[in-house]
């Protein structure tokens, strides 16, 4: 999303704040993600430390995310053939 605010500041879809069947870490999960550079390593971990919340709230949140149609999760594996990053893709508006 290109603007022309400062790098302090990032755009978040007033849909997805209005959404009331988002709940608010949901949305607090969503804006880290906006406010993070293309290429960042947006792991549960990376995205766990900076919430300060746990692993597994963060991947159950990143889930509701998802099942909401506001995000979209692909696993890439690496050369070992585990699963090495996760990419991102955040929509404005739900795809559902």
């Amino acid at each position: 999303m290109e603007d022309n605010l400062s790098p302090d500041y990032c755009l978040i879809s007033k849909t997805l704040i209005e959404d009331r069947f988002v709940s608010a870490k949901a949305k607090t999960v969503y804006a880290t993600l906006c406010c993070w550079p293309q290429g960042y390593n947006c792991s549960i971990s990376n995205l766990s430390d900076a919430l300060g919340v746990g692993k597994e709230s963060v991947s159950s949140l990143l889930k509701e995310l998802e099942d909401k149609g506001y995000i979209e999760r692909n696993r890439i594996r690496g050369p070992d053939g585990r699963y090495d990053i996760t990419q991102y893709r955040i929509f404005p508006k739900s795809t559902l």
